[in-house]
């Protein structure tokens, strides 16, 4: 059972990325096919640098899927699980990742607003 502040945690995270991409990403929020490139763009990219193969994503994107797809709160969850397991795997905890990388985006945001405006 979660404790309330792992909860939180998660919440907060959500809450700062959706806040930063409706800010910073002119609508691209709500388009759904700009959020199914940028999931399968970054899985692919954590797919390489833990060393997966072309061959191996060669022979997943082959398979049939003919099936109904899962709900998307169970895919998620199955997702979190994995990410947790690779911050395992990596000594790396994830929601801090998450946070970083949230900073950053929000510092080079920044940085590019001064840079149009000087």
């Amino acid at each position: 059972m979660l404790i309330f502040h792992e909860l939180l945690s998660m919440s907060v995270f959500q809450n700062k990325a959706v806040r930063l991409m409706a800010t910073f990403e002119e609508g691209s929020l709500s388009d759904l096919a700009e959020r199914q490139r940028k999931l399968l763009l970054s899985a692919l990219e954590l797919y390489r640098a833990i060393g997966g193969s072309f061959e191996q994503l060669e022979a997943v994107v082959m398979r049939d899927e003919s099936e109904i797809p899962r709900r998307v709160d169970l895919v998620v969850g199955e997702l979190m699980g994995e990410l947790a397991a690779i911050g395992y795997l990596y000594d790396l905890d994830i929601m801090q990742a998450a946070h970083n990388t949230l900073d950053r985006r929000r510092q080079e945001t920044a940085a590019l607003a001064v840079d149009l405006a000087g």
